[in-house]
């Protein structure tokens, strides 16, 4: 985690925010705090009547955010919709149509992964999870540092071609991307 560059993060929460720009009141979970910019991105751009859920894995996370870096991003973790699990987001995906989206930056892909379980979210399994916990008309969200064309074709064999979102960067060595996948 870095301040060094934060548009694909950014990028992240402004473009579920424009998705669900139509939804009254939106149901977000978010994989992952990290610095809170995606976090913050998205609070910035959905109504009040939003709820949105931060799963984050790690509890020394939520205690920097809370403690140290909460500045960064204009301590996100105050706002009155947030909500913080600290756990495995994927304990949260077992409910059938409980979220308008799901944002997910809590690897660097779906091929690189930071926790190696998390791979399971990835998988068609996975994939199946994630997909039937959104309400009709929801969406996933998912960042990656790059395009990953097998992950790509598995949604199209399961009937859920990704829109592919990119963010011109210059502050580092490579275009991180944003999957959409609309159901």
């Amino acid at each position: 985690m870095t301040t060094h560059d934060t548009g694909s993060e950014r990028a992240l929460g402004h473009l579920a925010a424009q998705l669900l720009r139509s939804v009254e009141r939106p149901r977000i979970l978010v994989g992952g705090l990290g610095m809170g910019f995606t976090l913050r991105s998205l609070l910035d751009g959905i109504g009040g009547n939003a709820v949105v859920v931060v799963a984050e894995l790690l509890r020394p996370v939520v205690t920097w955010n809370r403690e140290r870096l909460g500045h960064l991003a204009g301590y996100p973790l105050t706002d009155r919709r947030v909500r913080v699990h600290v756990g495995d987001v994927a304990r949260l995906l077992q409910r059938r149509g409980m979220w308008d989206a799901i944002l997910l930056d809590i690897d660097n892909g779906p091929d690189w992964m930071v926790q190696r379980r998390n791979q399971e979210l990835y998988g068609r399994r996975g994939l199946a999870s994630v997909l039937n916990s959104l309400r009709p008309g929801g969406f996933l969200a998912l960042w990656s540092v790059h395009r990953h064309l097998p992950f790509e074709q598995r949604l199209a064999s399961m009937g859920m071609p990704a829109r592919r979102f990119r963010r011109v960067t210059r502050a580092v060595d490579y275009e991180p991307l944003i999957y959409v996948v609309h159901v």
